[in-house]
């Protein structure tokens, strides 16, 4: 019965130690700031700063939803190493140039970034919103 439970907790345990985020793993990411998380219709720059206990590289995998099912990285960014105030740490920083968004619904982009090192990585998700174009007024007015 004993060998059950530990079977048990050993399979309960796997899936944990496999994702993303995992607060056993000693590499991390320990911040993300990102500026804005919302542009106007006309898109923008968008500032991205990470910072982890180690890693080798770090990028942002640029993501949009096309109908349900469907979502596509649709460019990725390397960020730059910078020299972090903290030696044990490292941090990367850079810019996402969004395009205008001359449609009627506001565009809902998903970020995700990345930290790697040799076979192990961690990753976050945040949202970046380009507001929909202003809508013309009406000329048919009497």
């Amino acid at each position: 019965m004993k060998k059950f439970h530990m079977l048990l907790s050993l399979v309960c345990l796997l899936p944990l130690l496999s994702c993303t985020g995992n607060p056993l793993r000693e590499f991390k990411i320990l911040s993300v700031k990102i500026e804005p998380t919302e542009l106007p219709s006309g898109g923008g720059t968008v500032l991205v700063e990470v910072e982890a206990t180690r890693g080798d590289d770090a990028r942002v995998d640029v993501i949009r939803q096309f109908g349900t099912p469907f979502a596509f990285v649709l460019f990725s960014v390397r960020l730059t190493s910078v020299t972090a105030f903290d030696l044990s740490k490292k941090r990367w920083k850079g810019s996402v140039q969004l395009p205008p968004n001359h449609g009627s619904e506001d565009i809902i982009y998903a970020f995700v970034i990345n930290v790697e090192e040799n076979d192990d990585w961690d990753e976050r998700f945040f949202e970046v919103v380009v507001r929909a174009a202003p809508k013309s007024g009406s000329s048919g007015s009497q």
